[in-house]
């Protein structure tokens, strides 16, 4: 597997059964023997949000995000795909903020490892898009079912956009904040994900900004799969100016064997659902993936710099049409 540079219980409703059955019938044909996979490399960011990236407690990295032109793999990837950032020192907490001094986990998680491979496939056909994902980790809410209740469950999530150029740069860090619940900035407020530039001054902008962003599909689509025992459950989900739920267009199907997480999440290309980003062929999107593992939930996750996925058309990760 070449490596590149580069969170959620859906609630549970009856007809959505009938509605979902042929897609999953439809993935279990779909033959990933014959689909190309990459090796995406999640690491352990601590509170590393966007106000850090810019910020000199980013050390010498503020400077070219400051511009929004220059982005995190360009610094923190090498040409060979080698990474820069010690991510098992930020798990352990003993990466310290260049400029405060302070430990970028003040929560150190120990004997974790900073970096997790996630091997990633894609395909489609004439109407749905499948996405194949496998991923070493503990198993903790497969064996113990209750942990996803507690908003612990061994999750993959996946922000998906089409039309934002920071996205494309920085990937899920532009809806990562200081004062989201976790981060240094929280005073006990209630803030989930949300898009930088829904916020002027701290405030979030009027509506027919927010509408303006959402009918230009200027929003990130989130999907997200989680294990609660043998079940995995989807959520689908987007992010403005908030995380909000959507219609649920998503199902998933999955196991944990052998010490290994394996997840198909399958979408229509278009669902008609205006907080849905559509697929296109002949057409490329970004991703950025978190996992979460071992009953750590919230901040406590893994995530990934962008990667882009193209539908009949170049990007790190060439989806198979059938």
């Amino acid at each position: 597997m070449k490596i590149i540079k580069y969170s959620y219980f859906i609630r549970a409703i009856p007809f959505l059964i009938f509605a979902t059955a042929s897609l999953h019938t439809m993935a279990a044909d779909v033959d990933w023997s014959g689909v190309e996979a990459k090796t995406v490399k999640v690491f352990y960011p601590g509170q590393s949000s966007w106000a850090f990236l810019g910020d000199k407690d980013h050390g010498t990295g503020a400077a070219p995000v400051k511009t929004l032109k220059k982005g995190c793999a360009e610094c923190h990837v090498g040409e060979t795909g080698e990474y820069d950032i010690n991510a098992d020192a930020i798990i352990s907490g003993t990466l310290k903020k260049s400029k405060t001094g302070t430990p970028l986990e003040p929560e150190a998680i120990a004997g974790a490892k900073g970096f997790v491979d996630v091997a990633v496939q894609a395909a489609y056909d004439a109407g749905n898009f499948y996405l194949r994902l496998q991923w070493a980790g503990s198993g903790a809410s497969v064996k113990d079912a209750a942990l996803a209740a507690d908003d612990k469950a061994d999750r993959i999530s996946v922000q998906i956009a089409d039309k934002i150029s920071t996205f494309r740069n920085f990937g899920c860090f532009i809806t990562c904040h200081d004062d989201q619940e976790g981060m240094p900035a929280n005073r006990g407020a209630e803030t989930h994900l949300y898009g930088y530039y829904t916020r002027d001054k701290g405030a979030v902008k009027d509506q027919a900004t927010l509408d303006g962003y959402r009918s230009k599909g200027q929003f990130m689509d989130l999907w997200i799969a989680s294990f609660a025992g043998t079940e995995v459950k989807a959520e689908d989900e987007s992010i403005l100016d908030n995380r909000t739920e959507d219609n649920n267009d998503l199902t998933a199907t999955g196991s944990y064997e052998n010490g290994k997480y394996t997840v198909v999440i399958t979408r229509k290309l278009a669902t008609g659902d205006a907080n849905d980003i559509a697929l296109t062929d002949g057409t490329a999107f970004s991703i950025g993936i978190a996992v979460h593992d071992n009953g750590n939930g919230g901040r406590k996750h893994y995530t990934s710099f962008p990667v882009s996925i193209g539908l009949s058309t170049a990007a790190d990760i060439s989806a198979k049409k059938f």
